[in-house]
């Protein structure tokens, strides 16, 4: 069974103070960028090798009713898993790591279900018009395994109505997994798929899928080692007893 949790705040923890207030405000960043984040997939599913450099492995496949491929990344760090959290809360430095996203919004949260819902800005190389997406989700932990993931979806509606200047996505899904491997590793995995919108070639897009995926996780791999992110406890996750998975 997986735990519901909040973790969230607005900028990077530097103390375990500034960790606590960052709960408080209750803000999560779910990455995406350029035309893809995330979407849970099944074993059954067949993914192709796209590219496997840097101790990082990128695999596609195509999606059921759309031109458009899907992507599964993953990759082994040295990490607690409260310190890749922390660096997934880290708002004001999502543009350091997180490929293409200018700034994270928070639009509204949720304590008692553990949701909420963020606007993320995607800047797009010109002559292309930057994207936006609203994004609803929550955070899970498994109480068993430790196991975090982070599950978020698109969503559209009068109440989130596009910003002038940007093209708005209407069909994203997307899971980070972050799953304790032992001796301090954990396998971070990140899959996904989107509908970038507009008069964008799918073969394009599709030419350049494993981009996102792995400059993100190079970029990811290299913060983590920041003290703010691993000296930083979070109350509401659980970590995998010393040395074991």
């Amino acid at each position: 069974m997986a735990a519901v949790f909040w973790a969230a705040g607005q900028r990077g923890p530097a103390s375990v103070s500034d960790g606590l207030e960052m709960l408080r405000k209750i803000l999560l960043i779910v990455l995406m960028s350029l035309s893809v984040t995330a979407i849970a997939s099944s074993e059954s599913e067949k993914w192709e090798p796209a590219r496997d450099s840097d101790g990082i492995r990128v695999w596609t496949r195509e999606v059921p009713g759309s031109p458009l491929r899907a992507f599964k990344a993953t990759m082994v760090v040295r990490s607690s898993l409260g310190g890749l959290v922390n660096l997934i809360l880290d708002t004001d430095n999502a543009s350091r790591w997180v490929y293409s996203t200018d700034r994270i919004v928070l639009l509204k949260r949720d304590v008692e279900k553990a949701s909420f819902v963020i606007r993320v800005e995607t800047n797009f190389p010109w002559p292309l018009t930057d994207r936006d997406v609203v994004m609803a989700g929550q955070i899970l932990q498994d109480e068993k395994t430790a196991t975090v993931t982070i599950n978020s979806r698109a969503i559209n509606g009068p109440e989130y109505p596009p910003q002038a200047n940007y093209v708005r996505m209407p069909d994203m899904e997307g899971t980070w997994v972050f799953r304790p491997v032992g001796n301090e590793m954990v396998e971070v995995t990140m899959i996904g798929r989107a509908d970038p919108a507009g008069h964008i070639p799918p073969g394009i897009i599709n030419l350049i899928i494993d981009v996102t995926p792995y400059k993100t996780m190079q970029a990811m791999r290299r913060l983590l080692t920041e003290a703010r992110y691993q000296k930083t406890p979070l109350p509401q996750i659980r970590e995998p007893a010393r040395g074991m998975p």
